[in-house]
């Protein structure tokens, strides 16, 4: 159960972000790739949303101010999770519930790392921004690669779609090669 946090649009945008078609399963490609901390990308582009367009600098204040949350609290929590998946020793059950707890701390965490993020760079709502949104999430990706691949293109523009879901499969990947 996760304790009840102070309000955050950032937070409520992920959740919405994340659950529209394929939008987990392109933030983990990418997690999976290159390491990145989905939660970065996710406020990539909602800045974008709000019409916000993140400076270097800027992009690099929430990196740093996420690095530590991510590097001990939450790779653990996710690295102990695909442990247990792993073990036979428990009953299945009984290792399937402790999971499912460690899931529950997880997402927690996750929660806790957006809401610091949403305090490190407040940014108000405004007039959604597809391109920005697009700019941004290059921006954060560019801190991994020099060059995105096409798997990477098609992962930002499925990412893209699910943060500004009125752009259109072709307009998202023309924002995110131009």
């Amino acid at each position: 159960m996760i304790a009840t946090a102070p309000e955050n649009p950032f937070w409520d945008f992920s959740l919405k972000a994340y659950d529209r078609t394929g939008v987990a399963a392109a933030c983990l490609a990418l997690q999976e790739r290159y390491g990145i901390d989905v939660n970065l990308l996710l406020f990539a582009a909602w800045a974008g949303h709000c019409g916000r367009g993140l400076s270097a600098n800027e992009m690099a204040g929430v990196i740093t101010a996420a690095a530590a949350w991510q590097v001990e609290v939450v790779r653990p929590l996710r690295a102990v999770r695909g442990w247990l998946k792993q073990q036979a020793e428990v009953p299945e059950d009984l290792g399937q519930d402790l999971r499912g707890q460690v899931k529950a701390l997880e997402l927690q965490a996750e929660m806790l790392e957006q809401l610091l993020l949403h305090q490190t760079l407040a940014i108000e709502p405004g007039e959604p921004d597809p391109r920005l949104a697009a700019a941004n999430m290059r921006l954060y990706l560019a801190s991994f690669v020099s060059k995105p691949s096409d798997a990477d293109t098609a992962d930002l523009a499925v990412i893209l779609r699910g943060a500004c879901p009125e752009v259109t499969p072709l307009e998202a990947i023309w924002s995110l090669g131009n």
